[in-house]
This record gives structure tokens, sequence and C-alpha cells, in this order.
């Protein structure tokens, strides 16, 4: 029978196999991840692993959504502090979650590691990606809120456009990574471009 754990040891375990996924992300990479390897880390049993966890990879879509909250947080951060049009401000705050990207080594480590990110959508029920990209709209309707966007512009198509434009960072190399951080803002101030335009119409 399972141990039963009170609400603050399940949120200290929850805390300390995040951070474990995010080690081993960094290091290992999801696929040489094993179960064994997260639960040693977080200081546990692998049984307690799967009281919290269905399975690895609905582990690391956590770490990864833990990542994206982090960020999104970040973000919210800049956009309250950032001066000047709604278009200026859209671009920095999204260039300044770009950096953030940048600077986190366990994510850059999936963002630069193509195999591993089609591994863990492979992996993943169909319906998990799909939450995860609802999810995605939902901040894009929220972000444009902020900076006075309305229903003219089609938040899922903002949200679908910088999805693909943040996955450019799984293609470096084809791209080149010294030419990456231009072409990303060059991307973004053409995406502001029509969004504020179509505000002004």
């Amino acid at each position: 029978m399972p141990k039963a754990f009170s609400d603050a040891e399940r949120e200290q375990i929850y805390k300390r196999l995040i951070e474990a996924g995010k080690e081993c992300w960094e290091k290992y990479g999801i696929k040489r991840t094993n179960v064994d390897d997260l639960a040693s880390l977080a200081g546990i049993s692998k049984g307690t692993f799967y009281l919290f966890f269905k399975s690895k990879e609905l582990f690391f879509m956590e770490v990864m959504q833990q990542g994206h909250d982090e960020i999104k947080s970040r973000l919210m951060e800049v956009i309250m502090t950032q001066q000047g049009q709604p278009r200026e401000r859209f671009v920095g705050a999204i260039m300044a979650m770009y950096e953030e990207i940048r600077q986190n080594k366990w994510l850059l480590s999936l963002m630069n590691d193509k195999s591993e990110f089609e591994y863990l959508l492979r992996k993943l029920p169909t319906e998990q990606i799909e939450q995860h990209i609802m999810g995605d709209d939902d901040d894009t309707k929220q972000l444009l809120a902020l900076f006075g966007v309305d229903s003219k512009v089609r938040p899922e198509v903002v949200s679908a456009a910088l999805r693909g434009m943040f996955l450019m960072l799984l293609q470096q190399k084809e791209v080149g990574a010294e030419l990456m951080d231009d072409a990303f803002q060059l991307l973004l101030e053409g995406m502001a471009l029509r969004i504020f335009e179509e505000e002004q119409k």
C-alpha cells in the first residue's frame, strides 16, 4: 500500500522531482534518463515517482510546463516595466522571452536537440499536446489583451506563428547559429508590424 504523504511533503517531493528533471534533461536528455535516475536524485523510491506521474514522458512534459510558466512570469515582469509604444513593448517582451530561453540551459538542451523534442511529442498522448497548444493560445490572448489588441487579430494565428519562431531554435545549424538572434528579431518585428497595423485599420 502506498505511503500517504502530507500536502507539505507532496509539495517538497514535487519540487525535488522538477529540479531532478531539469538536471537530468540538461546532462543526459530525455531519452537517456530513466525513472530510477530521477527518483534517486529526488531522494524518493521509484514507486513514489509513479504516485506523482504515470510516465517519464508525462513527467518531462510537466518539467517543460514549469519552464514555460517561469518564462511567462518573466515576460509579464518585462511587460509591466517597459515604456514606449505597444508595438515596441510587444517586440521587447517577446525578445526578453527568447533571451530567457537562450539562457535556460536545461530548456535550451531540448531546443538544441531536435530528436529529443520529436521523441517527447511521439510519446505524449495527443490530448496532452492539444491541451498545451490551447494553453499557448490562451496565453497569447492575454498577451494581446495587455497591448489592447482586440479580436480583429486572431490570437491562435499569432500563437502558432510564435511557436514556429521558437521552433527555429531546433534548426540552428540550418538557419545559421550566428544569424539566429537577428533572424528571430526580424520575423518578430514583421509579425508585430502586421498585428499593430491591423489594430490601426
